[in-house]
């Protein structure tokens, strides 16, 4: 299954009760990325994983800031 560029989109998913987040993506290299920091995929469909992640691992950088997420 072949997608386009705008179609390879990830979505992270968290609120406050719990420290895990859902990441979604339907790009290769956002899950490779994730599977090299040594998180498996809970499950993969049609050119699709789904995560969990502790939230206080992820950090969002921008142009002037970056940020941590605790």
């Amino acid at each position: 299954m072949s997608l386009s560029e705008a179609e390879k989109e990830t979505v992270i998913q968290f609120d406050e009760s719990t420290n895990l987040a859902t990441v979604y993506t339907a790009s290769w290299t956002v899950a490779r990325t994730l599977k090299k920091l040594g998180y498996q995929p809970l499950r993969r469909k049609d050119g699709a994983w789904w995560f969990k992640i502790p939230v206080d691992a992820m950090s969002f950088q921008g142009k002037k800031d970056s940020q941590t997420i605790c």
